[in-house]
């Protein structure tokens, strides 16, 4: 069944993706296709919420992990985030949200901006959702708080 779900999760993304893309170049036909400016691992257009987290997020992790896992221990010492000084300063939790949920969010260029709550396509229109990591008040340290 998770496949199904990851399989329906990409399909939904394929298609946002298609017709965001042909809106765009119909719009503006002069304009050079910057694709890349349409791509975030953390916001998603969809008519349901995401069942699972952003793939882009998930390979991330999962590198992390191998990374990790293929160090010796030596480089594994001189990495340790604790001597980079690159502690989480909380127990964190990570989940989609909506604009019900998010009225403003941060653009890729550091802009505040606000969020649509739906965004219209040629056959309708699609949530915007936001996959947020935020700190954890039931966290194992003192009101998630580690610092």
């Amino acid at each position: 069944d998770a496949t199904r779900g990851l399989t329906s999760l990409a399909d939904t993304f394929e298609q946002v993706i298609e017709e965001l893309l042909d809106e765009q170049q119909a719009i503006q036909p002069s304009k050079e296709n910057k694709d890349a400016d349409l791509y975030s691992s953390r916001v998603m257009l969809s008519s349901q919420v995401p069942l699972e987290p952003p793939l882009l997020f998930l390979l991330e992790e999962y590198k992390n992990y191998l990374d990790a896992a293929n160090m010796s221990m030596r480089v594994r010492r001189h990495s340790d985030p604790a001597r980079r000084g690159e502690l989480s300063v909380c127990d964190s939790t990570s989940e989609w949200v909506t604009a019900a949920e998010k009225k403003t969010a941060v653009d890729m260029s550091g802009a505040t901006v606000t969020v649509l709550e739906k965004v219209p396509v040629p056959k309708g229109q699609l949530k915007q959702y936001f996959y947020e990591t935020k700190c954890n008040s039931k966290g194992y340290t003192k009101e998630g708080c580690r610092g």
